[in-house]
C-alpha cells in the first residue's frame, strides 16, 4: 500500500532526522476505542482510549506524530468549544504544524449508541433502561450538518495546510434480523439502520461543503456487523471489559488500512 507522503514546512538540519508528520486524531469513542487493550499512557480513564484504536495503528504504520484526543461519549460540542475528562476542546491539539486530523463525530449528537443500549436494554428484560425519544433523535439531525462542517471549519481555521478525514462509523446492526447477543425487535433494527444511514450521509454532505475527506467506513463494514460471522463490532451481551456495539480489534485495525488507503489517496 502506499505510504502518506507530506511535504514538511522547513528541511532538517544538515545530520538530522527529518521530522514526522503532525497527526491529530479527534472523535468518540468509535475513535478512542473502549475496550480494546490497552489504555494509552496518560489517558483519562473516562475517555478509554485504546493504544490499538486506529490512529494508533496508521501512526505507527507510516511514522506520524500523533496526538490522540478521542474521548468516548464526546459529540462535535466537545471537539469544538466544550471541555471533557479534563481535557479540553479536543480542536485546541491542531495547530499550524499540524498536517492531518481524523474526527469520527456525530454519532453521540444523535444518540446512536445510548439508542442501541436502551432499545438491548428493555428488550432483553432488563430494568432501569429509560426510553427512546425517537421524534427527539429525528429533530437533531436537523443541525448534524452545521455542525459537522463547523468540525471541519474549526480545524481549518487553527492548520489551514491540513487535510482534514471524517472517518465514518462501523456498521453495527445487521440488515437482516437480529441474533443471540443483539436483542433488537424488528422495529428497533429499521430505526437503528435509519440512523446509521442518516449519519453517514450527513458526514458526507458536511465534508463536501467544507473541504475534508471521507473514509467510507460504513459502506465497508456491511457484512462485519455485530451478527456477522466475522464482526467488526461487539454485540450487546460482552465479556467483561469490553465495550458494547463498539469496534473490537479486527474493526480497529480494518478501518486503519482504510484511513491510510485515504491518506495515500489524498
Amino acid at each position: 500500500m502506499p505510504v502518506l507522503v507530506v511535504t514538511l514546512a522547513a528541511a532538517p538540519a544538515a545530520g538530522a532526522a527529518p521530522a514526522a508528520a503532525e497527526y491529530v486524531a479527534m472523535g468518540s469513542s468509535f475513535a478512542a476505542g473502549p475496550g480494546i487493550p490497552s489504555l494509552q499512557p496518560g489517558t483519562p480513564q473516562a475517555c478509554a482510549r485504546s493504544d490499538h484504536n486506529y490512529a494508533s495503528l496508521v501512526a505507527r504504520d507510516l511514522g506520524l506524530a500523533l496526538a490522540d484526543v478521542s474521548c468516548s461519549g464526546a459529540t462535535t460540542a466537545n471537539v469544538l468549544d466544550t471541555g471533557q475528562a479534563g481535557q479540553p476542546p479536543q480542536v485546541e491539539a491542531v495547530g499550524p504544524g499540524t498536517q492531518v486530523v481524523t474526527a469520527t463525530i456525530g454519532g453521540n449528537d444523535v444518540n446512536y449508541l445510548g439508542s442501541l443500549g436502551t432499545y438491548s436494554c428493555l428488550t432483553s428484560g432488563g430494568s432501569g433502561c429509560g426510553t427512546v425519544d425517537q421524534a427527539a433523535i429525528n429533530r437533531t439531525f436537523d443541525d448534524l450538518q452545521r455542525r459537522l462542517e463547523n468540525v471541519v471549519h474549526a480545524v481549518h481555521d487553527r492548520a489551514p495546510a491540513a487535510k482534514v478525514f471524517l472517518v465514518e462509523y462501523l456498521t453495527i446492526v445487521p440488515a437482516g434480523s437480529a441474533c443471540t447477543g443483539v436483542p433488537l425487535d424488528a422495529d428497533q433494527l429499521a430505526f437503528e439502520r435509519s440512523i446509521a444511514t442518516r449519519l453517514a450521509d450527513f458526514t458526507r454532505a458536511a465534508a463536501a461543503n467544507a473541504g475534508a475527506t471521507v473514509v467510507d467506513v460504513a459502506g465497508a463494514s456491511a457484512g462485519h456487523d455485530s451478527c456477522s460471522a466475522e464482526p467488526w463490532v461487539e454485540k450487546y451481551s460482552v465479556a467483561a471489559g469490553r465495550s458494547s456495539y463498539h469496534p473490537n480489534e479486527a474493526g480497529m485495525a480494518a478501518v486503519a488500512e482504510l484511513v491510510k488507503a485515504a491518506f495515500a489517496a489524498a
